[in-house]
């Protein structure tokens, strides 16, 4: 179940950017390392700048986070092998890099994946520090690493990444707030409208393996009614069990609360038409069931992609058109159409 999606605008265009940014740094590194005759140099700016791209491709999924790991994780690398074949060993780049590196995962990853990346960083780093202590490093010119230098790396590294923390986690807890407000539904906990498009029309971008996505459209009939027979208190307990029976039904899917009392989800992978349909029936059986002594029923539609639609706004009015032929049926026990039966 998608309950906290990392895809807003704001973090989309930071994201794209550091993309930007780092892709153009890698490839004027290994241009100057060129021209200054530093061919193994060279040679690594080179290897990593594809690296730095291919984080396009999750932004363009709308998996920030995910980019920026790989982003962070790119840099962490690049910087320990510079550091240990730069002729004059380890020094201040080493601060300057690793600290700007720590402070972005600070500021922009969540407390797990910061984490992974600081442990991952003081192991590259310290890697980098006791191969120059030791003499293994490609150091020719100025003096050997200290300890004491080792030491003092770790107290500045230290500070970055706590006072970077300190003021997300401070600045988090009113803006993710905000964003939990703007993305997602605060009864169900799924995805609501605008996070739901948002997402979906990220990961249908994504999908060129030439397998099948669909969207399903499920509307819990009369639930107004239900509200009145229940009460609302009990009303909303119907829309998270609703919420809970999708996520059982459609679990690693995209799921959202996209009306009052219409839920969507949307599917990747699957091979034909015929899957298609079945997946469908699997979500409209899961929403026919008993709350608090009411019997909650459910109309389900759905489109397929790319046969009866391209983009998540074309494939979304596609299976409205699917859900209104489902919902006409309304003397029938099984309230569910396939786009085949418009035709």
């Amino acid at each position: 179940m998608e309950t906290k999606p990392s895809q807003t605008a704001p973090m989309t265009a930071i994201v794209r950017v550091a993309i930007i940014v780092v892709t153009l740094a890698l490839f004027l590194g290994s241009t100057l390392n060129v021209m200054t005759g530093q061919r193994d140099l060279a040679v690594l700016f080179a290897l990593a700048t594809p690296l730095g791209i291919s984080a396009w491709g999750f932004a363009r999924g709308g998996h920030n986070e995910a980019a920026l790991v790989l982003l962070c994780t790119v840099l962490t690398v690049v910087a320990t092998l510079v550091l240990i074949l730069n002729p004059r060993g380890v020094h201040e780049v080493a601060i300057t890099a690793y600290g700007g590196i720590i402070l972005t995962g600070a500021l922009l990853l969540s407390r797990r994946s910061f984490c992974l990346l600081l442990a991952l960083t003081l192991i590259a780093a310290s890697t980098a520090f006791f191969i120059d202590l030791f003499g293994l490093s490609g150091r020719r010119i100025g003096m050997a690493t200290s300890w004491t230098q080792y030491a003092e790396f770790l107290v500045i590294t230290g500070v970055f990444a706590a006072l970077g923390r300190f003021s997300a986690e401070k600045l988090m807890g009113s803006l993710g707030d905000v964003h939990r407000a703007t993305v997602g539904d605060p009864v169900t906990g799924l995805l609501n409208r605008p996070g739901f498009l948002g997402q979906g029309t990220g990961r249908l971008k994504l999908v060129t393996d030439g397998k099948t996505s669909v969207l399903v459209l499920a509307d819990l009939d009369k639930f107004r009614r239900v509200n009145m027979v229940i009460g609302h208190r009990a009303g909303d307990g119907v829309l998270k069990e609703t919420a809970r029976r999708l996520a059982e039904v459609a679990a690693g899917h995209l799921l959202g609360r996209v009306g009052d009392d219409e839920f969507a989800v949307l599917a990747h992978g699957l091979a034909n038409d015929v899957e298609c349909e079945a997946f469908a029936r699997r979500i409209h059986s899961a929403l026919q069931f008993e709350y608090s002594g009411v019997s909650v029923r459910s109309s389900v539609g759905f489109a397929r992609s790319p046969r009866d639609a391209n983009g998540l706004e074309a494939l979304l009015l596609a299976a409205e058109g699917s859900l209104l032929q489902a919902k006409d049926h309304e003397h029938d026990a099984d309230r569910f159409a396939a786009p085949a039966d418009r035709i």
